[in-house]
C-alpha cells in the first residue's frame, strides 16, 4: 500500500482527501446537499486521486515543459484560493449581532430567514435560527414576526410553512406570524417580505430584525438594506459545528454571486 506513495506529501494528498471524501458523504446522509457539500467531495477527490496517481502524475508531468508550468499554475491558483477562503472564513467568525435598542421595537418586525427542510422537518440550521428567533419574540412581544421561504425540490411543504408550524409549537401565537411562501434565496427572502410588511402598515423606516445563522447576516443585511430596508438590526444563530464548514464555504461563494447579480 504504501509503495504507491514515493513521498510524505502523496500520502497526506491522498489521505487529507479520502478524509474529506468521507465527509462530504457523511453530510449527504444528513441531507446537507448544497454547493458546499459539492466542493468538499470534489477536492477530496482530486487530492485522493493526485496522491493515489502521483507516479504516474509525476511521469506525465515530466513529458512536457507546458504541463509542468500549467500544474504548478493551477496549484498556485488553488492555494491562493484557499487563502482567501480562510481570510473570509476569519471575516465572518468576527461577526456580531448587532444591538437593538428597545426604544426602537414598540412597532417593527422579525423576519427569519429560511435553511432548508427535509420530508417537512426543519435542518439544524434552520432549528437554530427558529429557536434564536423565538428568543428574539419573546424579548419584543410588540413585533410581528415573518417567516421566509418557498417551495423547493419538489416538496410539498414550503419552508415558511415548517417554520410556522415549529414556532406555534414552541409557543408564538400564531396571529403574530407572517408567511411568505415564494422565495428560494435570501435576495428573494427580503424582497418579498417587504410587500407583504407594507400591507400591514410597516414603513421602510419600521424597525426589522434579521435572525439568521452568524456567517449570513453581513449579506443578509446589505440585501435588506438594497431592498429599501432602512432600519435593519440582526439577531444571529450559531450554526452547529459539523455543518459549519459546508455552509461557510456555500457563504463564500454566495457573497460573491451576490456582487456580481448586485444583490447588494
Amino acid at each position: 500500500m504504501l509503495s504507491r506513495f514515493p513521498h510524505w506529501r502523496a500520502l497526506l494528498s491522498f489521505v487529507t482527501g479520502s478524509a474529506l471524501i468521507v465527509y462530504a458523504l457523511y453530510l449527504c446522509l444528513v441531507h446537507i446537499t448544497h454547493a458546499g457539500t459539492a466542493l468538499i467531495g470534489s477536492i477530496g477527490v482530486a487530492m485522493a486521486a493526485s496522491g493515489w496517481f502521483s507516479v504516474p502524475l509525476a511521469r506525465w508531468l515530466q513529458q512536457q515543459r507546458w504541463r509542468q508550468i500549467g500544474w504548478q499554475l493551477l496549484l498556485t491558483g488553488f492555494v491562493l484560493w484557499a487563502i482567501s477562503v480562510a481570510a473570509f472564513f476569519r471575516h465572518i467568525s468576527l461577526l456580531s449581532e448587532q444591538a437593538i435598542p428597545l426604544a426602537a421595537t414598540d412597532r417593527g418586525a422579525i423576519i427569519v430567514l429560511g435553511s432548508g427542510v427535509h420530508n417537512c422537518i426543519p435542518s439544524p440550521a434552520l432549528t437554530a435560527r427558529l429557536n434564536r428567533g423565538a428568543e428574539v419574540a419573546m424579548q419584543f412581544p410588540a413585533m410581528n414576526m415573518v417567516v421566509s421561504g418557498g417551495y423547493t425540490h419538489g416538496r410539498s411543504c414550503s419552508e415558511a410553512e415548517v417554520m410556522a408550524a415549529y414556532l406555534i409549537g414552541n409557543g408564538i401565537p400564531a396571529n403574530r406570524l407572517i408567511q411568505e411562501n415564494t422565495s428560494t434565496t435570501t435576495y428573494e427572502n427580503l424582497r418579498f417580505t417587504r410587500p407583504l410588511l407594507q400591507q400591514r402598515g410597516f414603513t421602510d423606516d419600521t424597525p426589522l430584525i434579521i435572525v439568521s445563522s452568524e456567517f449570513h447576516l453581513e449579506r443578509a443585511t446589505a440585501i435588506a438594506r438594497r431592498a429599501g430596508f432602512r432600519n435593519v438590526y440582526t439577531a444571529a444563530s450559531a450554526t452547529p459545528m459539523y455543518t459549519r464548514f459546508p455552509s461557510w464555504l456555500r457563504e463564500y461563494f454566495s457573497f460573491i454571486k451576490g456582487y456580481l447579480f448586485s444583490e447588494y
